[in-house]
């Protein structure tokens, strides 16, 4: 099981840069190409092992002052915090908080609230009008995850579709490096 400090999990406020920005020498070599595409981290890991959703919180909450600047919201503007642990082969790989303006649930994703154990990358990217800001990357404390031996990577992005979109932020554990990875030889 990966224990999380929940008062410091619940912001993710960090500083975040853009990933051209970040030296890859500062990031370990498995990890750059996680943190960096612009693809569907669900199907990656889809195409590795058997992929599952643990669901710690999806619930109406607050977003955290950088969150609500990436988003540009008002201070009290409702949202939606869903997190969730992914895991591959049942070992947690990465650490996921979504948020979700309440203004942004229109269309097709009005269903966001109802996906429960299903991933929410692999139902963002089933839809061709979605675009995505530049991916930001930032080093995450390692107090944020006792279970982890050292700090996390982790990195956000805004999903365009509807209103002031969804901002995900992942952090991607060292067990994903146990795993085969699916964008060849590194």
């Amino acid at each position: 099981m990966t224990r999380l400090n929940a008062l410091v999990t619940k912001q993710f406020d960090y500083r975040w840069q853009p990933a051209h920005c970040v030296s890859k020498t500062k990031v370990p070599k498995y990890l750059w190409h996680w943190l960096t595409t612009d693809k569907s981290l669900t199907s990656k890991l889809q195409c590795i092992g058997q992929l599952s959703v643990e669901v710690i919180e999806d619930k109406w909450g607050t977003a955290s002052l950088r969150e609500r600047c990436k988003l540009k919201l008002k201070p009290r503007e409702a949202v939606r915090v869903r997190t969730v642990l992914l895991k591959l082969d049942g070992q947690t790989v990465i650490y996921a908080r979504s948020i979700i303006p309440a203004r942004s649930l229109l269309g097709h994703w009005r269903q966001v609230p109802h996906l429960k154990n299903k991933p929410l990358g692999g139902y963002l990217f089933q839809h061709r009008t979605l675009t995505r800001s530049p991916i930001e990357i930032t080093e995450l404390p390692a107090a944020m995850f006792p279970d982890q031996p050292h700090c996390v990577w982790a990195r956000r992005s805004v999903f365009h579709q509807y209103g002031a979109g969804i901002l995900v932020n992942e952090a991607i554990f060292d067990t994903i490096s146990h795993f085969k990875s699916p964008f060849g030889l590194l």
